[in-house]
């Protein structure tokens, strides 16, 4: 289960670089962010994620706010639909 950090702890909730909504803060990962075998032996560092709601994409932060493709379609397919962002 991801950690949950106090709001405190994390940083406050950025703007949405498509449209400038405050993100929605949805949960921390402790992670190297590689998706390899050796990413155990790579530094853990937090994840947050951010969810906007005014233009419907996630994003992750961990030294810079990017898109997050992965839990976009996940989170897009589980709601009955098609993936809504094409272009992050």
């Amino acid at each position: 289960m991801p950690e949950q950090p106090p709001p405190e702890n994390r940083p406050s909730d950025p703007d949405c670089p498509l449209c400038g909504a405050t993100l929605t803060y949805v949960e921390t990962a402790i992670t190297s962010g590689a998706f390899r075998t050796q990413a155990a032996a790579m530094p853990q560092m937090p994840i947050h994620f951010y969810d906007c709601a005014d233009c419907g994409t996630c994003w992750k932060l961990g030294q810079r706010l990017l898109p997050d493709p992965i839990r976009q379609l996940v989170r897009d397919l589980a709601s009955g639909g098609e993936s809504a962002r094409t272009d992050i």
